[in-house]
């Protein structure tokens, strides 16, 4: 989508951080935004952070509630148009070593971070495949989803899952005109150290509770990157139909690293061509050559 202006967008986790930022990039490329959150003190606070850079809705939405979220749907596209840029941006923090981590951590942070992203995409996919005028999803993961570190085994399995289903996205919409953006941020000023203020009563019973009054304390990056600098660099991916978007150089060589290692998985000797001429399906995607072929050129 080259073309952005006048479009609408619907950014979930919007009101704050990494959202926010996205929500004021969409405003200066000219694009209306409806901003959902779960958070009302967000929200009301986005409302007057806002005011007069351009135009904006604001929902209030839990993204693991389906009715509420296909409601929000109707009511952002009854007030600004129909949604051209799906923006699933929602997820919880949910940091801590794995031995600390019980069933409620675990159901929370793939209820948001990857069952958010599921109904963001159940929702609004059909509306754009149905229109036949293209879009764009933006879903976001972490620098921990390409990267794994320890402490934080929850969290990064649902951001590594984010990956995954962005890239199945890319291959099944890139004929339908609909592009896919993975953006893999790394340490932004967000508000991730405030996790222990959205975390419900139906999943109290967990094993980070020190973690999270610790993180509670005070922001998690003391020189994280703008959130508004990340939105332009969406805003930049979306026109040039970029799949993998991370926001930090610094970690380059700590993902080719994991990737070499990863190689290291396969037994010594040549592919047998004729095995896998007989599987019935391909032994590559295109579409990675292609986008390798991008870059080299």
């Amino acid at each position: 989508m080259k073309d952005i202006s006048g479009k609408a967008a619907f950014v979930t986790g919007g009101a704050s951080g990494i959202g926010l930022g996205l929500a004021q990039a969409f405003a200066e490329a000219g694009v209306k935004v409806a901003i959902a959150d779960v958070r009302e003190d967000h929200l009301a606070r986005a409302v007057d952070q806002l005011s007069g850079q351009g135009e904006f809705h604001f929902i209030r939405l839990d993204v693991t509630d389906r009715a509420a979220f296909a409601a929000a749907a109707d009511e952002a596209e009854a007030r600004l148009g129909p949604v051209s840029i799906l923006c699933n941006n929602a997820g919880v923090g949910v940091l801590g070593d794995a031995k600390a981590n019980r069933y409620a951590d675990w159901d929370w942070t793939l209820a948001v971070n990857i069952g958010g992203v599921v109904n963001g995409v159940q929702t609004f996919l059909p509306r754009m495949l149905e229109r036949a005028q293209g879009g764009h999803i933006v879903n976001t993961s972490s620098i921990g989803g390409m990267l794994p570190m320890p402490g934080g085994t929850a969290y990064i399995t649902s951001k590594a899952a984010v990956i995954g289903m962005s890239e199945a996205l890319y291959s099944d919409l890139h004929s339908e005109n609909i592009g896919v953006t993975v953006l893999i941020p790394g340490p932004t000023t967000t508000n991730i150290h405030e996790v222990a203020k959205l975390r419900p009563a139906s999943y109290a019973d967990t094993g980070l509770k020190e973690i999270e009054d610790k993180l509670a304390q005070g922001p998690l990056f003391d020189n994280g990157l703008a959130p508004l600098e990340s939105g332009r660099m969406v805003i930049e991916a979306i026109r040039a139909n970029q799949l993998y978007l991370f926001t930090h150089a610094e970690f380059r060589a700590g993902v080719a690293q994991r990737f070499a290692a990863i190689m290291t998985g396969f037994r010594p000797g040549a592919e047998n061509r004729t095995a896998a001429d007989s599987y019935g399906f391909p032994t590559y995607n295109q579409l990675f050559a292609d986008i390798a072929a991008r870059q080299d050129h």
